[in-house]
């Protein structure tokens, strides 16, 4: 009896310890982030479509090798730290994001908006962004409607459409790519709805993606496993003294 009582008393000292640890690993695994476009242009940047009165269609393709393995997306972020305008205010107005998985690529995307769009298209985001904005600020926007994009199926296409939008605070300038294959967009260049648009390859907005992956092996197995069998050592390690 009295083994059995000193065995639980030293389980419960190093509980809340093995329990914290357990706690921070599925934190850690539960999200992971993806950021396509690295490094930006130095002091450049571009307002299409979030930074300035766009009332158009756009449209942007990430290539699948960006992404290591299947992501539940669940909000997007676009980066302003590299051209300050001294914007105060974001865009105010409606903006609407679709998501889906296309064979169109870097190289092979189309001016016309209607035949890049997955057979999967999910609107993920429609609604306002207008917020306070000072340089260095990212504009992060969490999807209504979270969407799940396996890179084997194909590249992925985040489809924008802004209506009713004017810019109070001043144009946004978002961190760019001009050298990067990563991805590449068709736009309207005045920001006036337009048909066909205008490719830009090789060029585009450097995106965040966040959400849970299976890209990698997961700690919830077995580092949670090994965990316990250390925790369980350093008990019966304890014991024996």
């Amino acid at each position: 009896m009295r083994h059995a009582e000193s065995y639980l008393f030293h389980v419960g000292r190093f509980l809340p310890a093995l329990l914290l640890c357990l706690f921070l690993l599925t934190a850690m695994s539960a999200t992971a982030g993806v950021v396509v476009g690295l490094p930006p242009d130095s002091g450049a940047g571009n307002c299409f479509p979030f930074g300035c009165s766009y009332n158009a269609e756009y449209q942007q393709v990430y290539n699948s090798g960006q992404f290591s393995g299947t992501i539940t997306i669940t909000d997007l972020e676009f980066y302003n730290t590299m051209y300050n305008s001294s914007a105060t205010a974001m865009n105010t107005g409606t903006w609407t994001i679709d998501l889906s998985t296309t064979a169109a690529d870097s190289n092979t995307i189309s001016s016309t908006y209607a035949s890049n769009i997955g057979a999967d298209n999910t609107q993920v985001f429609s609604g306002n962004l207008s917020q306070a904005w000072a340089f260095g600020d990212t504009l992060e926007i969490v999807l209504t409607t979270p969407f799940t994009y396996n890179p084997l199926n194909g590249n992925l296409l985040m489809d924008v459409v802004g209506s009713g939008i004017t810019q109070p605070g001043g144009g946004i300038y978002f961190d760019v790519n001009s050298t990067d294959s990563a991805f590449t967009r068709v736009f309207c260049p005045n920001g006036v709805a337009c048909s066909p648009g205008s490719v830009d390859t090789g060029y585009g907005l450097v995106t965040g993606f966040d959400g849970g992956t299976s890209g990698v092996p997961e700690p919830s197995t077995e580092a949670l496993f090994g965990l316990g069998v250390a925790a369980l050592g350093l008990v019966r390690r304890r014991l024996s003294r």
